[in-house]
C-alpha cells in the first residue's frame, strides 16, 4: 500500500487568467527590450555574446553589418518589394545583467504573397544564469510581436494593404511562420538533441530535405570566402507555421516563397552571386515536384519526448548529407568519422538513440494537456505527459523495435479516423 501518490496537473483546469498570473510571476525577474539603434548601451555585450557563440563556425554577420541593419529603414522595401525589419532582443535580470540574447529578422513581401509573413530567428543565446528558464521560451515567442507591430505599421504608413487590417488578433489575415535554422541531428552531437527537443516541444517542424535541401549561407567575410571558398552550411529549417502546427504538408508556394524571404534576408549581407546556387537548387527540387502533380512538400515532426526519438533516423545527419547534399563542401571529415563507426558496429545509430530514450524516460513528467487522449486510471502517475504517433505522412522510413512508442498514438485514441485521412492530404493532423 502506498502512504502517497503524486497529484498530476491537467491543463485544461487552468484558468485563462491563471495562466497569464503565472506567466506574469516567472517574466517579472527579467526585462525584455528590443534594442532599435546601434548606439544603445547593451548592444556590443549583445552582439559580442552572440558573435562568441556563432562568429568563429562563419554562422554570424560581422559587427558592422549588424550595425547597418539596425540603421537600415524597415519602411523601405529592397528592389524585389521585400520588407525587413532586423531586431536584437536583450533580456536582463532585476540587477540589469544580460541573461539572454535574441536577433532576427521580420520580412513581408506583398507581391509574392500577401498572406504570408516570414520571421527568421537568426540566433539565440542563454547566459547560464538564465538557461531553463521561462527566458529561453519568451525569447522564442517575443518576435511574433514584434511582427505583428510591424505589419500594423506597415498598414498604417499605406505601403501594404493587409487582407484583414482591423483584426490583429488574427494577424491581420496574414499566416505568421516562424523560422529557425539547426543542424541535422548526429548521436555524437548530443546538444543538437536538447535543440531539437526544445523547437519540437515549441510547434515547430522541418521541411523534408529531400525537396527542400537548405543551406545557411557562408557568413565568414568575404575576402576570406574568395580565398577557401563557398562553403554553405547544410542545415535542416525549422518551421512553426501560428495557428496551423497539426498540419502535415506545406504547400509548394509557401516553401518557395519563404526560401526566397529568407535568401533576400541573407542578400543584405552576403554577395547574391554566392547564393544563388544555394536558392536555385532548393527552387529546381520544388519545381521538379510541382512538375510531377505534386502540390505540396512534407513537414517532418521533430520529436518532443522519448516514446517518439524515432522521428530522429528521417533527420540522421549523415544519411541526409550522402543523400541530398552529395559532395557538400566541409562534410567530409564527419562522413568519413561515422561511416567508421557504423562499419565497425552497424547498429550504432539505434543503440544511440535507445539509449538516450531511456535517459530521458528518467525524467518523470506530471503535467498532461487533455484528459481525452490520456485518461487512464492504471497508468496514472506513470503515464507521460503527450503521446505522438510513430509515423509521418510521407515516406516514412522503418523504425528500430526499441524506439516504437510503449503506448497507442493519441492522435489515433482522440481522432480514430484520423489513419484513414489520405497521406497527402493537405490538412493531414498530428497529435
Amino acid at each position: 500500500m502506498s502512504l502517497a501518490t503524486r497529484v498530476r496537473l491537467c491543463l485544461k483546469d487552468l484558468y485563462q487568467q491563471d495562466i497569464v498570473e503565472m506567466i506574469e510571476r516567472e517574466t517579472r525577474r527579467y526585462e525584455l527590450d528590443s534594442i532599435e539603434h546601434p548606439d544603445h548601451p547593451d548592444f556590443p555585450r549583445a552582439y559580442q555574446i552572440l558573435w562568441d557563440a556563432f562568429g568563429p563556425q562563419g554562422e554570424m554577420e560581422p559587427e558592422h553589418a549588424i550595425r547597418r541593419f539596425l540603421l537600415d529603414d524597415a519602411f523601405e522595401p529592397l528592389p524585389s518589394g521585400t520588407f525587413i525589419r532586423y531586431f536584437v532582443l536583450v533580456a536582463k535580470d532585476r540587477e540589469g545583467n544580460l541573461r539572454g540574447v535574441r536577433d532576427g529578422s521580420v520580412t513581408y513581401n506583398p507581391a509574392w504573397a500577401p498572406d504570408l509573413c516570414t520571421v527568421y530567428l537568426s540566433h539565440i543565446f542563454m547566459l547560464p544564469e538564465a538557461r531553463g528558464t521561462v527566458l529561453t521560451y519568451w525569447l522564442r515567442i517575443a518576435p511574433v510581436e514584434l511582427a505583428v507591430e510591424y505589419l500594423y505599421q506597415l498598414q498604417q504608413r499605406e505601403l501594404v494593404k493587409l487582407p484583414l487590417p482591423d483584426q490583429p488578433s488574427k494577424y491581420f489575415g496574414v499566416h505568421l511562420n516562424l523560422a529557425a535554422e539547426m543542424e541535422y541531428f548526429s548521436p555524437d552531437d548530443r546538444l543538437s538533441l536538447q535543440r531539437i527537443l526544445f523547437y519540437g516541444r515549441g510547434g515547430f517542424d522541418v521541411i523534408d530535405p529531400r525537396h527542400f535541401p537548405y543551406r545557411q549561407p557562408d557568413f565568414r567575410d568575404p575576402a576570406v570566402i574568395e580565398k577557401t571558398g563557398n562553403q554553405p552550411v547544410p542545415f535542416m529549417l525549422l518551421l512553426r507555421r501560428m495557428g496551423r502546427e497539426r498540419q502535415a504538408r506545406l504547400p509548394i508556394e509557401e516553401a518557395s516563397t519563404t526560401m526566397r524571404l529568407l535568401y533576400d534576408e541573407f542578400a543584405c549581407f552576403c554577395t547574391p552571386e554566392l547564393l544563388q546556387n544555394s536558392l536555385d537548387v532548393v527552387q529546381q527540387r520544388l519545381e521538379e515536384r510541382r512538375v510531377k502533380g505534386k502540390t505540396d512538400v512534407a513537414l517532418l515532426p521533430l520529436p518532443t519526448m522519448p516514446a517518439n526519438l524515432h522521428r530522429l533516423k528521417r533527420l540522421f545527419r549523415y544519411d541526409i548529407y550522402r543523400r541530398y547534399y552529395p559532395d557538400a563542401p566541409g562534410t567530409e571529415a564527419y562522413l568519413e568519422r561515422i561511416r567508421e563507426r557504423i562499419a565497425a558496429t552497424p547498429r550504432w545509430f539505434d543503440e544511440e538513440v535507445a539509449s538516450l530514450a531511456t535517459e530521458l524516460s528518467k525524467t518523470s513528467r506530471y503535467v498532461y494537456g487533455s484528459r481525452d487522449k490520456q485518461y487512464e486510471v492504471e497508468a496514472i502517475p506513470a503515464l507521460p505527459a503527450q503521446s505522438d504517433e510513430a509515423t509521418t505522412a510521407e515516406g516514412d522510413a522503418e523504425h528500430d523495435d526499441a524506439l516504437q512508442p510503449a503506448e497507442p498514438s493519441a492522435k489515433s485514441a482522440g481522432n480514430p479516423s484520423a489513419r484513414a485521412q489520405p497521406a497527402g492530404a493537405a490538412e493531414e493532423k498530428r497529435g
